[in-house]
């Protein structure tokens, strides 16, 4: 069993309730740059010059003193035979301590950092989707734009705008189609390799480029239909009892009528990250490759994250990407190409780029996937770290990984990477995980 968005029933945070309806959307993006600029008041800047005098100088002692500890804990942690590792100094760039980092590993939910990074790189921060309605003929269109935690309430709003429109035209509507086709169908041929039979539709939906967030349905795309006719028939738009959604590409000549704005790509990286959201990873890898002017697949879309982090000298020596979730059994990430991925987070050279990723991180006992009430940092000895890591997690049945960063005890960011492979009890790796992250932060 994977986490994804099951770690999204267990932290008790519905996707539909993250992106918010149209009349809410202002106040929402207003307030993600509140907290964005807030993230980067807040947040300590890496001092690069105390990075250079320190890499100079060597090791801190504080380094000295994590190195001693994680080569005696790190193999009596709890992680099994396939166990890899690694901690850097963010500033210098200095690994403080390592163990196979070179070693490719399932990452699981880790990847999504790989996800968001290339994705804000490519589309950037404030980037939006529009779910739109067009007209042809009788025939009315909801078109879908890749928004991945469009909400009841955000189609509702759609639903209303569009009754209006088409009042003020004088259109009468005799069929409803839904237009999913900004992303190929998914089909056996385009489904990542690695991925079981068993993610649909729990884990993960057939990725569509229409649907609500968080539906756990097999089409997306013809659910979300049948929600938005119910939606236009209460708002005085009633279709012909024959008038069910089917699928249907508006054509050229259609006329839009009215649309629907997303939250900003700041705010669903965020979400992503923060509850481990498969579904949306996966939307935002196809939007991915579609900013890049690729088609809109998991090939594509992985090849363009690869880019982009080869742009940011991020190690990709046995890395292997299939998708944007870290679902497929054919992942594989090294602990240096992690740690590289939670280090830009805190790098202030890509603050204004990268820094909803910081944001997006779960908090150590407080909130996302590392909530205490996942029994995350809530005892002894990882419990002293409490609020002062940031960092993804990542799991399947067989593979745990914990990536983020903290302060260390000399005040300097501390990115760390730890992934396990193998039949090792989740709840005894999970507690090796935090207790290594509690040692970065030289509180145990």
């Amino acid at each position: 069993m994977t986490i994804g968005t099951s770690e999204q029933r267990a932290v008790g945070v519905p996707v539909r309730a993250q992106a918010p309806t149209p009349a809410r959307a202002r106040g929402r993006t207003r307030l993600g740059r509140t907290l964005l600029v807030a993230a980067l008041v807040l947040v300590p800047a890496v001092t690069m010059t105390a990075g250079r005098a320190s890499a100079v100088g060597g090791a801190t002692a504080a380094d000295r003193t994590d190195a001693a500890r994680l080569k005696a804990r790190f193999p009596v942690a709890g992680l099994g035979s396939g166990r890899v590792g690694t901690v850097v100094d963010v500033g210098s760039g200095r690994t403080v301590w390592s163990s196979a980092a070179g070693t490719g590993r399932m990452p699981a939910s880790a990847e999504k950092l790989a996800t968001a990074e290339a994705a804000l790189t490519v589309l950037g921060p404030g980037h939006t989707e529009q779910t739109r309605t067009r007209y042809h003929a009788g025939t009315l269109y909801l078109v879908g734009g890749g928004d991945q935690v469009l909400t009841a309430g955000g189609l509702k709003t759609l639903a209303a705008a569009t009754a209006k429109a088409l009042k003020q035209r004088g259109l009468k509507v005799t069929a409803l189609r839904v237009d999913d086709s900004l992303f190929p169908a998914p089909t056996a041929a385009t489904t990542p390799p690695g991925w079981q039979r068993g993610y649909y539709p729990l884990e993960v939906a057939p990725v569509r480029a229409l649907g609500l967030g968080g539906a756990r349905v097999n089409d997306t795309a013809l659910a979300a239909g049948k929600l938005f006719a119910q939606q236009l028939a209460a708002a005085g738009v009633r279709l012909p009892s024959s008038g069910a959604p089917k699928r249907g590409t508006a054509p050229d000549a259609s006329v839009a009528l009215a649309s629907h704005t997303s939250a900003p790509l700041s705010r669903i990286v965020e979400h992503m990250l923060k509850v481990s959201d498969n579904n949306a990873a996966e939307g935002l890898l196809r939007l991915t490759a579609l900013g890049r002017g690729k088609a809109a697949t998991w090939k594509e879309g992985s090849a363009v994250v690869r880019s982009v982090l080869a742009g940011y000298r991020v190690p990709l020596a046995g890395v292997r990407i299939y998708d944007g979730s870290g679902l497929s059994r054919s992942d594989r990430m090294t602990a240096s190409a992690l740690v590289a991925l939670a280090a830009l987070a805190v790098d202030p050279r890509y603050a204004a780029r990268l820094r909803p990723v910081y944001a997006g991180l779960p908090v150590a006992g407080r909130d996302g996937t590392l909530a205490a009430g996942m029994h995350r940092f809530s005892t002894r000895p990882s419990s002293c770290a409490a609020g002062k890591v940031h960092a993804k997690t990542g799991s399947l049945h067989d593979a745990d990984a914990l990536v983020g960063v903290t302060l260390g005890k000399d005040g300097r960011w501390k990115a760390f990477a730890f992934v396990t492979n193998g039949d090792v009890p989740a709840t005894r790796a999970r507690q090796g995980l935090d207790g290594l992250a509690a040692t970065v932060t030289g509180c145990w």
